[in-house]
């Protein structure tokens, strides 16, 4: 077995154990700025969008942020 195959493998077994998928439906308006936010950060949309979560969350006090 390739070690690509292992890897994906692997990954596949990990996300299945740890990580959750969902669509987000919002309006265009929200959606554009949401893009253009996303470029001005350079960060990809997983990982944008998966701060901004756990930046709200530490807001509210659902979790307590990292601390440095």
């Amino acid at each position: 077995m390739s070690d690509r195959k292992k890897q994906s493998e692997y990954q596949a077994k990990y996300d299945a154990e740890n990580m959750k998928q969902y669509s987000v439906k919002y309006p265009i308006e929200i959606y554009r700025e949401v893009e253009k936010a996303m470029a001005d950060s350079g960060m990809n949309r997983n990982r944008w969008t998966t701060t901004a979560i756990v930046e709200k969350l530490e807001r509210d006090g659902y979790i307590q942020g990292k601390e440095d």
